[in-house]
């Protein structure tokens, strides 16, 4: 006579197991499809944050408003610098800065109160 050995003594769950591993396997495939096609990132890129380093906004500062400080020396810090080292006179420097104009990333006084 032929008797039929289940694993584990119970005859009836295997096919559940089966049908988890399936379901498994597709989201899986479909976690990885949507992921590439994604572009593997879910974080836009920021619009604050410049394509590149070091160069000063292409704009004016609007009055009232302090620019954000360059990331590298403008024309006036060169100038201070030769200065200082004793390169250029003070007269040379005067006049380099008149021909410059103000500078805009200079820190501003502060206002008296209206009041």
């Amino acid at each position: 006579m032929y008797y039929r050995v289940h694993p584990f003594g119970f005859p009836g769950l295997w096919w559940l197991v089966g049908l988890i591993c399936i379901v498994v396997l597709v989201v899986g495939v479909g976690w990885l499809v949507a992921t590439a096609l994604r572009g593997g990132h879910r974080t836009p890129p920021q619009p604050w944050q410049p394509p590149y380093t070091g160069a000063p906004p292409a704009f004016p500062p609007q009055a009232g408003t302090t620019p954000p400080a360059p990331m590298r020396p403008t024309p006036h810090d060169i100038l201070r610098e030769r200065l200082a080292r004793g390169e250029i006179s003070v007269e040379e420097y005067q006049r380099t800065v008149a021909v410059l104009g103000p500078d805009p990333y200079a820190p501003q006084p502060p206002q008296p109160p209206q009041g």
